[in-house]
């Protein structure tokens, strides 16, 4: 940023009107998702780090890694751009309807439990995450894990990777997932007669670039599903955010199988958050051998948002093995308490 540059500036939604600061230590990106707008992601992997929006009007300077000359003045990387001007008009949508502002620190690190195993570290592919010397951790080890606000993104593969539970997310925290996994349960009459009465039950997991997919699949939207199992879909920020814990607590609350959807490999959004929680299911595979109720209960799809017929393919074939497998034990136990 040269010395001529504004050191704050302002952007504007054209469809909304509404009017929000950048402070200097901030993205657009940032304070765009903040106030629930979603950002058209050009860069699904992560690797050059631009989102690209259309604006109407205003003074850019923005990083070209990607965008061609012809596009360079009709898009800008809302991630790393400043603006040279007081205000930018954005072209994008309104608010969605289930958007929620959302309050820094998104990942909190609750340093006495941290263990400094460096999980964290790791698993984080936007840098947030590190280890400060300063602090003190269990058992007053030197250094404990802390997370940026600025930098942290909000997908949770931090948390999902804690093994101490150390670090909590203040949205989508591990309750809240849980929550979710015991409305299959838990929940309204007619959803509690459909677990007692269906020859099979489903927990699905998906990611926000295949909800919409796997909302119309399971809704029976799509006519490539030939399956009448239960479905319960739980919506997570990443598939990288579902841990072993949740996905047993699948099995707990009655499900005859699980399945996490998930983008294809090189193309999550967050860099490799599928790729950690197909980790996590082959783990957890090999534990359901371990407690007699067989690994084929559990599985993850990768699938290209839109690919209705791969979705509902892989489902009808989790069906297929787990009605081979019959009801679980913990089936049986969730149907008899409705």
């Amino acid at each position: 940023m040269s010395s001529t540059e504004n050191t704050s500036f302002n952007i504007r939604v054209s469809s909304t009107d509404e009017v929000f600061e950048v402070p200097e230590n901030r993205t657009i990106l940032h304070v765009l998702y903040e106030n629930g707008y979603e950002v058209p992601l050009d860069c699904s992997n992560g690797r050059c780090g631009t989102c690209r929006t259309r604006y109407l009007s205003g003074e850019i300077d923005h990083r070209d890694t990607v965008l061609e000359d012809s596009e360079r003045s009709e898009f800008l990387t809302v991630c790393v751009s400043r603006a040279t001007g007081g205000e930018l008009v954005l072209d994008l949508e309104p608010p969605v309807d289930s958007a929620q502002p959302i309050t820094r620190p998104i990942a909190v690190v609750n340093a006495p439990v941290c263990v400094a195993c460096l999980n964290c570290v790791r698993f984080c592919t936007f840098g947030a995450a590190k280890i400060d010397s300063g602090l003190m951790g269990v058992g007053g080890i030197q250094g404990a894990a802390i997370v940026d606000k600025d930098l942290c993104t909000g997908c949770g593969l931090c948390a999902a990777a804690c093994p101490t539970g150390a670090i909590e997310m203040n949205v989508n925290t591990h309750d809240v997932v849980i929550d979710a996994i015991d409305q299959f349960s838990s929940g309204p009459a007619s959803q509690q007669n459909q677990l007692s009465k269906t020859p099979n039950s489903l927990v699905i997991f998906t990611c926000p670039q295949s909800r919409q997919t796997t909302q119309e699949v399971c809704a029976g939207d799509s006519p490539t599903k030939k399956t009448d199992a239960a479905t319960h879909v739980v919506e997570v920020p990443c598939s990288g955010r579902v841990d072993t814990l949740q996905l047993m607590h699948a099995f707990e609350k009655g499900a005859d199988g699980v399945m996490v959807v998930g983008c294809q490999p090189g193309e999550c959004y967050f860099n490799t958050g599928n790729l950690h929680v197909k980790q996590r299911v082959d783990r957890v595979s090999q534990w359901l051998d371990k407690c007699g109720l067989h690994h084929d209960r559990v599985m993850m799809t990768h699938i290209t948002p839109g690919d209705h017929k791969g979705l509902a393919n892989a489902i009808d074939s989790l069906d297929e093995k787990t009605q081979a497998l019959g009801l679980t034990p913990l089936h049986q136990v969730a149907a008899d308490r409705t």
